[in-house]
């Protein structure tokens, strides 16, 4: 007797649906494409409990009651009927296999009705099994409720994310279905709260109702979408959106050719933001190549390439201005200033004349100069105005115990000078070596930073001017999954409204970039993150990188100094991101060089 076996049916479906109802995101998915099929203009979806309950509500065509006994079927669908249709597809869903597989794994309810029909119907499914049918009064259009998903499968539910996770690739599934339909208005609840209401009112409004008035304003329309500027770069490619034929898709093609085009305009590890829509005749594409639909491979991609690199590059060509960065201007106020400057300047100076007696202010004056690495605004304000921009000591303060500590802990080691206003060039017992100058400081900060968190000691200090910073929905969520994260770094945050927040306070340490683009920093790390300690770390990381002193940044002799001896004091000659800190030349190097061996 042989050894293959038929599977059961119940067994059968319940391995298709696997293919195609991955997790709660691939699901919403699926029933989103079809409420789209069906030629909605309307559609509200509830998700609850990590996505494992679903309603959705649409006023597509809807179905009879023959056709919605059948659409829980597999291989039962209204959009293809022949095999050459597969290579004509004008429509998301073509396989007849989502409310299927869906059913199969969850407990279903379905009600439907045509314009035409007086009654609706309505049918109860458990486990792909139809049991109850009846008629309702209801309006035209389709419902779909499912409940308890992979209650039947405990293997897979074992292996759901928690719910902030899982509602983020909901998220970004109802983002992407929403850009491919500018026209139709969708409306997501997350356990009862709205997360995204768009108006269905074209394009432009869309990406308001998205991403926000700055992400809109740093677009430009192109031939194939929308391309954005460098003032709205990401850490990421998850801000590369590209459509083919209405479907969202990846594809390594379009993607290369985003990146190639915007090779020479952006830093290394920085993405842009674009928007591609791409028509094709459908026979000369292939969806055919996931369960999921989502890949898709062209027949003739060169061409594909070729036409996407080049309206990029000649779009970016022609407006020197859309590619150079620009601050947000409003009213001759830089963007996030609350405050007119000359009245922030006498506040400063008002300060200044309480908190400073004349004895100290007399001893300031007298002191050497030192420029500084790192303080906060307000002491800069502070000493500017009262040493006409004489700083004094604050590096010492900032990466030493106390000023006695770059004594103690001297080394034997000779500063040359600095290379390029980049590398320091010390000789060392006899060689010559060079230090990158940002990663030393990197390293020295991240040490810090990572010894004030773990004796919890870390400390804040209040921004004169609170900063307003404008996020899109998936950063929103990850400041507030983490917020406890920074308020132990020290930063003090409030939800302003939906789409924008005010830092109240940041940690204590003088950041050589700006704040925000710290904060942004930080929120491109979290991105990656799976655990909580991966999450510190990478906050970490974030501050020692945007806090170092940066490549072709001038520094005192005094300087190189301190950052030299605190590095030896540590004792660690790699960036946190493992890049060495050092290049060694010995002088038997340099002899055979200049060939007096």
């Amino acid at each position: 007797m042989g050894v293959i076996k038929i599977l059961d049916e119940s067994v059968s479906n319940i391995i298709a649906a696997g293919e195609v109802v991955e997790n709660p995101a691939s699901m919403v998915k699926e029933l989103l494409e079809n409420s789209l099929d069906a030629g909605s203009t309307y559609i509200k979806l509830e998700i609850k409990d990590g996505g494992r309950y679903v309603r959705i509500v649409d006023n597509g065509k809807g179905m009879s009651q023959d056709d919605l006994l059948l659409c829980i079927e597999r291989h039962a669908t209204s959009k293809i009927s022949k095999k050459d249709d597969l290579y004509n597809l004008h429509t998301y869903g073509f396989r007849g296999e989502a409310l299927s597989s869906v059913s199969s794994v969850s407990k279903m309810n379905i009600s439907s009705k045509q314009e035409t029909d007086t009654v609706g119907s309505y049918i109860t499914v458990l486990g792909g099994k139809v049991t109850s049918l009846k008629e309702v009064q209801k309006n035209k259009g389709t419902e779909i409720e499912i409940k308890d998903l992979f209650f039947n499968t405990p293997a897979r539910l074992k292996f759901l994310r928690k719910p902030s996770t899982e509602y983020l690739n909901i998220k970004d599934i109802v983002i992407r279905e929403a850009l491919a339909n500018p026209e139709v208005s969708i409306v997501l609840f997350l356990d009862g709260k709205e997360s995204i209401r768009t108006s269905g009112k074209g394009m432009e409004n869309l990406i308001l109702d998205l991403f926000g008035r700055n992400i809109l304003k740093n677009l430009k329309k192109f031939k194939y979408g929308y391309l954005g500027n460098i003032s709205i770069v990401k850490s990421t490619k998850d801000s590369v959106y590209t459509f083919v034929n209405g479907r969202p898709v990846k594809s390594k093609i379009l993607e290369s050719a985003v990146l190639d085009a915007y090779y020479t305009k952006l830093m290394r590890g920085k993405y842009p933001f674009i928007i591609i829509f791409l028509e094709i005749d459908p026979k000369e594409i292939d969806v055919n190549v996931h369960p999921s639909k989502k890949i898709v491979k062209f027949s003739n991609e060169d061409e594909i390439y070729k036409n996407i690199f080049t309206e990029i590059v000649e779009t970016l060509t022609k407006d020197q201005e859309f590619v150079t960065f620009n601050y947000d201007v409003e009213n001759n106020k830089p963007r996030n200033e609350f405050l007119n400057i000359e009245q922030f300047k006498k506040n400063v100076e008002k300060k200044i004349e309480k908190k400073i007696i004349p004895e100290e202010r007399i001893k300031l004056q007298k002191m050497e100069p030192l420029p500084v690495l790192f303080e906060s605004e307000e002491i800069k304000c502070e000493k500017k105005a009262l040493t006409e921009n004489k700083e004094y000591f604050k590096l010492k303060e900032s990466i030493c115990e106390s000023p006695k500590e770059i004594q103690e802990n001297k080394c034997h080691s000779k500063i040359i000078g600095q290379y390029l206003n980049t590398y320091i060039l010390v000789e060392e017992e006899g060689n010559l070596v060079i230090y990158d100058q940002h990663i030393v400081h990197e390293r020295i900060l991240y040490e810090k930073l990572k010894k004030e968190y773990t004796e919890k000691k870390p400390t804040s200090q209040k921004k004169l001017v609170p900063l307003r910073i404008t996020v899109d929905l998936k950063e929103r969520d990850m400041i507030l999954e983490n917020m406890e994260h920074f308020v132990k770094f020290g930063f003090e945050i409030d939800e302003f409204n939906q789409n924008e927040f005010l830092i109240r306070a940041v940690p204590t340490l003088d950041f050589r970039d700006s704040v925000e683009n710290l904060f942004f920093e930080i929120l491109s790390g979290l991105k990656n993150t799976k655990s909580k300690n991966s999450v510190i770390e990478s906050m970490i990381v974030s501050m020692s990188c945007r806090g170092a002193v940066k490549a072709n940044e001038k520094l005192s002799m005094n300087e190189m100094e301190i950052l030299i001896e605190k590095l030896h004091e540590i004792g660690e000659y790699t960036c946190p991101h493992g890049r060495p800190i050092t290049f060694k030349l010995t002088l038997n190097d340099l002899e055979k060089g200049f060939k007096r061996k």
